[in-house]
């Protein structure tokens, strides 16, 4: 495909093609940071260390995208977008392979670190798609790249387990860092350039982060709303490794990446999402999302006692919090198309803040209380990210009524 230059004035028909090559490149680059949940007892074993201490790179990966989202996705409003992606995607690429030679937990803290901080890449290519078609398309495609991107993070865990059982945990990260090398290149040249959105300074675009979060309520809500969301999944799947690994499963790394595949359920509320959203539906979508982010504990909390109750959770909990990040991804495109990057960075940074807290929760819980503990905590984060939501939804029906 010939590079061209492309302009908000000019949609771009986006081919077939070229809409998969993006959501491959969505869930390689977010999938290769889940790479670590099952494999924490092997890589506690071969660096000699605690499965604890092994589950902080968990908690590490999750701060450190939080950090890229703020201080790198705002500068795809500042950057030539194509070229922007694929250097991140180079520096991701590197750093997965240096992860792979890790030779103590020191390293791998540094460069899991590094890993995902550049990782953010799909941040910067998932609202630049959105923004190359029409707006009529824009829905489809953010549904069809979200997909990709669930659908890596889902088959990360599932080939992580199979790799590490077959070769080593080590052999994980040096073959996901040369998929990711190699896809930066197919990106470069399929991706269109494309001209910067505006003509605004450096330092301009961090002023304006502030700004954006200060005059736009409405994005700090949907981003809370989001970041709880993705801190029950993160509480879900930081836990699983302990759950599984012990009395009564006592699964391999393996047998944990499969089970994870349960969350496929997650693909499919994608693309219900995306069309109930191009319906107008967003107010019932958001509903049905977070009433199944709620009922997903009451199975949960016999995860210890059955594995089909456990399943049942991990689906119901994969499937609303799919359709809410797409939902919540659409409505806080629609506040300013010349900063979506930086829109798209706020709303991240909140989502995978709450991530991160989730990890960071569950290890503690676990730790301290067992899983019991863990699924009341899950269970109160999905009750408030409820009441937010619906408040959030007040706010904008009364503002549509006055206008």
């Amino acid at each position: 495909m010939q590079n061209v230059m492309q302009s908000a004035a000019q949609p771009l028909n986006m081919s077939r093609g070229l809409v998969f090559i993006l959501a491959m490149t969505c869930g390689i680059c977010a999938g290769s940071n889940y790479y670590n949940q099952p494999l924490i007892y092997s890589i506690a074993h071969a660096l000699g260390v605690s499965p604890d201490q092994a589950a902080l790179v968990i908690v590490i990966g999750q701060l450190s995208y939080a950090v890229g989202l703020f201080l790198l996705v705002p500068l795809g409003d500042f950057f030539e977008k194509r070229r922007y992606i694929v250097l991140l995607m180079l520096c991701t690429g590197f750093s997965q392979i240096g992860i792979s030679f890790s030779p103590n937990l020191s390293a791998l803290y540094v460069l899991t670190f590094m890993s995902t901080f550049f990782s953010v890449s799909t941040q910067v290519l998932v609202p630049f798609a959105a923004g190359l078609v029409s707006t009529q398309q824009s829905p489809r495609i953010v549904g069809t790249l979200m997909s990709g991107l669930f659908m890596g993070i889902l088959l990360a865990r599932s080939v992580a387990g199979l790799i590490s059982t077959l070769w080593s945990w080590h052999a994980v990260y040096l073959l996901s860092g040369g998929l990711i090398l190699i896809f930066a290149i197919v990106v470069w040249f399929r991706l269109p350039e494309a001209h910067r959105s505006a003509q605004i300074k450096l330092w301009q675009i961090y002023v304006s982060l502030f700004t954006l979060a200060t005059h736009e309520p409405h994005l700090i809500r949907r981003g809370i709303v989001g970041g709880i969301g993705f801190g029950i999944l993160a509480l879900i799947f930081t836990t699983m490794t302990f759950l599984l690994a012990n009395a009564p499963y006592y699964f391999n790394d393996f047998q944990i990446g499969v089970f994870g595949v349960v969350g496929l359920a997650g693909v499919f509320a994608t693309h219900w999402a995306g069309k109930k959203i191009a319906k107008k539906q967003e107010n019932l979508t958001a509903l049905l999302s977070l009433i199944l982010l709620i009922a997903a504990w009451f199975p949960l909390f016999f995860a210890q006692k059955s594995l089909i109750l456990y399943a049942s959770g991990v689906i119901l909990a994969y499937f609303g919090l799919s359709a809410l990040h797409v939902l919540n991804q659409n409505l806080v495109y629609r506040i300013s198309l010349q900063a979506r990057s930086r829109i798209n960075s706020i709303y991240m940074t909140l989502y995978f803040a709450g991530a991160a807290l989730g990890s960071l929760m569950a290890v503690y819980a676990w730790k301290h209380w067992g899983w019991t503990a863990c699924a009341s905590i899950g269970l109160g984060m999905a009750i408030l990210s409820f009441m937010i939501d619906r408040y959030d939804f007040y706010i904008m029906k009364r503002s549509a009524d006055c206008d």
